[in-house]
């Protein structure tokens, strides 16, 4: 037997449990989901491979067979018609995926099936034609009022407003009523918008696809500007991702992508975004450049669905040592100041601004472009495996085997465990990109790793159409089994119910390559968001940036060769590990461990700066629904990891992601807010000095910048 059998049956175990209850003829739950004891039978035989395509149809049949459990009907009427049709033919005709993706390529994205009303033909709207408005005439109906908003006599612009519109951001941890949400389309609609709130004493901040858990956005009363129409921004589920839906994004002013200057093949390009700009339509646009243009961000978010300005404005980041954070690729920006007055800083005319303007939080003011620094395009070779978690990421030396969950303990040699170690280093030291996801209880880890390279022969799309689909129609299964009283009853029995299920379909969505000849070899854009449709799912997040330290002396002395001591990443891989066996009554993370491997950063907030060798950028979550136990479950796996010391004794200077949950956190019974504006001090007179001279360049002043675009948080913080 080899030495991961036993952890193959071990982590098999719940399931057969589950198995087992569900034949319990004295049992209705068995009646209540009828075929789930027959799929967790195969899926826990040794001798049956049930495929990935055929578990998510096979689960979800279980709920439309239900004659008890009205969940999976539930769920279907959150989707169009259309939408609807391509589930019950996944699902109820068993038709394969490889079949169905043209079945959509006629699709409405939920932006046009919903907000046609607001394309007028005048102001800041543009005109999406007679024909296409007649053609979904039965969707068409009153959502917006409009305020038309002067400039000057010769000018006028129309605008999209809600008044007192309740606003929650997509984990719903935030949540207020502004005095008025307007979508404005251009820059000028901005400018408008600005001045409107001068004149009444009002602040303004803006959202995109509202994906930051933090409470960096508007608070009651102020003005908050929708980059997106609301329908698209807040309805869930969102099809954004599924092949065709492009065709009906609407082109604006600030979803515009233009290059900046002449394409020189072979050398980085500028490039300018609008902010409400996806990355899924920049992915897009990315791959259909020829060959002597093609271009693309060496790094980016996973999630498609969050705009360029959602991503920059927190100072988002991506994967790989050598890769710094998105704001760090910014060239220019482009806003509106405190006086409606379009403004841009660049690093060619303001090069002392641009580590402050890249990401200042919307403090500048509210940005409409952003021009970005991206590499010649090249192609990503894919072989992400599923390792046993001892051999993926080893545990740190002062963790006894006899401490490591008895569910993960594998037998190893020292020769294994020297290659083992051996092996995570250079993945995380040396790979383009580099990420590792632990799934809650489960035996292994999804190892992605990987580099790229200039030779794009036999490059695929990635995730493929049928593929694609699939990650869409495996959100709806989550949603299922979230909503299901049928299946809340087997949880009531097995807290670990849920979570277990969970981390079996998210472990078997993840491809496994143990064939040279199966690599994966994609366009770049593909290889970085190899994930799609999940905004679907809403879930709690909390991500800490730790530093990453010199194995001698410290890291103020280090060089960026300095050899890394990555026990300490170790230790807080395996710390997070731990609190999830710890809590594991109740099970509150029910979504993946993850951590990648960054690179420093210049920009001046970021919480990777200083950071001189990288950062360990780890994070939990779990399901929005389990707020209850995850505030004080997240504070417990914060409390582990803000306990690592360097190689002096002292704290690491580690910092939380600013678009994560934090802001109600604690670092050693201190509030995370003046733990972290002790954290930045220097950095925090450094912004304000840089803010104070762009202001005076620009004719305004900080105290201007506080009322028109802070908000609470951003208060405490910079102006107090």
């Amino acid at each position: 037997m080899s030495h991961t059998e036993p952890i193959f049956e071990r982590s098999k175990s719940r399931l057969a449990r589950l198995s087992e209850k569900l034949h319990d003829n004295d049992d209705e739950l068995g009646s209540q989901l009828p075929g789930l004891a027959e799929l967790l039978d195969d899926i826990v035989s040794p001798d049956i491979n049930v495929p990935r395509e055929e578990s998510v149809r096979r689960l979800l049949r279980v709920f439309w067979k239900s004659q008890s459990d009205g969940t999976y009907s539930d769920i279907l009427k959150r989707y169009s018609a259309q939408e609807k049709s391509l589930i019950r033919k996944f699902v109820e005709d068993e038709k394969a995926a490889d079949d169905l993706p043209d079945d959509f390529d006629v699709g409405l994205s939920v932006g046009a099936r919903d907000e046609l009303p607001a394309l007028s033909n005048e102001g800041d709207h543009l005109s999406i034609g007679e024909e296409l408005r007649s053609a979904f005439s039965d969707v068409i109906h009153g959502m917006h009022e409009h305020v038309t908003l002067y400039n000057d006599e010769s000018k006028k612009v129309k605008i999209a407003v809600h008044v007192e519109e309740k606003f929650q951001n997509w984990g719903l941890t935030v949540k207020n009523t502004p005095s008025l949400t307007y979508i404005p389309s251009t820059s000028y609609g901005i400018q408008q918008i600005v001045k409107h709130a001068k004149a009444r004493g009002l602040r303004v901040r803006a959202s995109g696809y509202r994906h930051s858990w933090s409470p960096v956005f508007s608070d009651n009363g102020q003005i908050i500007i929708s980059t997106l129409g609301l329908f698209e921004a807040t309805k869930l589920p969102n099809i954004v991702s599924l092949p065709g839906s492009q065709f009906f994004v609407r082109g604006t002013e600030l979803n515009s992508i233009d290059f900046v200057g002449t394409p020189q093949r072979g050398q980085k390009r500028l490039v300018r975004v609008g902010t409400a700009v996806t990355n899924q339509m920049f992915r897009r646009w990315c791959n259909k450049q020829k060959l002597d243009a093609a271009s693309t961000l060496p790094l980016n978010v996973i999630m498609v669905e969050i705009t360029m300005g959602g991503s920059n404005a927190p100072i988002c980041h991506g994967a790989g040592r050598r890769h710094p954070t998105l704001s760090d690729l910014v060239y220019a920006i482009e806003y509106v100041d405190v006086n409606g007055n379009l403004q841009t800083i660049s690093k060619d005319k303001d090069p002392s601004f641009m580590s402050v303007a890249s990401g200042c939080f919307g403090l500048l003011g509210i940005a409409t472009h952003i021009t970005l620094e991206l590499d010649p395009m090249t192609y990503a070779v894919m072989t992400p495996v599923q390792i046993p978690v001892m051999q993926a990421i080893p545990p740190p030396p002062e963790l006894a085997d006899e401490d490591i969950p008895e569910p993960l303990r594998i037998k190893m040699s020292p020769e294994q465990r020297v290659q083992a170690q051996a092996d995570f280093e250079k993945r995380a030291a040396d790979d383009f990109y580099a990420e590792w996801f632990w799934f809650p209880y489960t035996s292994k880890v999804w190892v992605n790793c990987w580099n790229n390279t200039e030779d794009g022969q036999g490059a695929k799309d990635y995730p493929s159409k049928a593929g694609v689909l699939l990650q869409w129609v495996e959100t709806v299964a989550i949603q299922v089994i979230q909503d299901s009283e049928a299946f809340l009853k087997l949880q009531n029995i097995f807290p670990w119910a849920q979570t277990t299920l969970l981390s079996k379909l998210g472990l078997y969505a993840m491809p496994n390559i143990t064939d040279p000849k199966d690599t994966i070899r994609t366009q770049l854009p593909d290889a970085l968001h190899f994930r799609r449709a999940i905004q679907n799912v809403r879930v709690r997040d909390t991500e800490l940036e730790i530093p990453l330290q010199p194995k001698v002396g410290s890291l103020k002395d280090a060089k960026p060769d300095a050899e890394i001591n990555w026990s300490l990443v170790q230790k807080a891989w395996w710390d997070a590990i731990l609190a999830a066996y710890k809590h594991s009554d109740t099970c509150p993370q029910r979504m993946p461990l993850e951590m990648r491997i960054t690179g420093p950063s210049n920009v001046t907030m970021a919480p990777f700066r200083g950071h001189k060798l990288g950062t360990c950028s780890i994070e939990v979550l779990t399901l929005q629904n389990m707020e209850a136990e995850w505030t004080p479950y997240a504070q417990y796996v914060i409390d582990q990891w803000m306990e690592l010391k360097d190689n002096q004794g002292k704290y690491l200077e580690t910092r939380p992601h600013w678009a994560k949950e934090w802001a109600t956190m604690t670092v050693r019974g201190q509030p995370m807010v003046e733990y972290m504006k002790e954290s930045y001090r220097d950095a925090i007179v450094e912004f304000r000095e840089t803010l104070g001279q762009i202001a005076q360049k620009q004719g305004w002043n900080l105290e201007e910048a506080r009322q028109r675009f802070s908000n609470e948080l951003f208060d405490k913080f910079f102006f107090t």
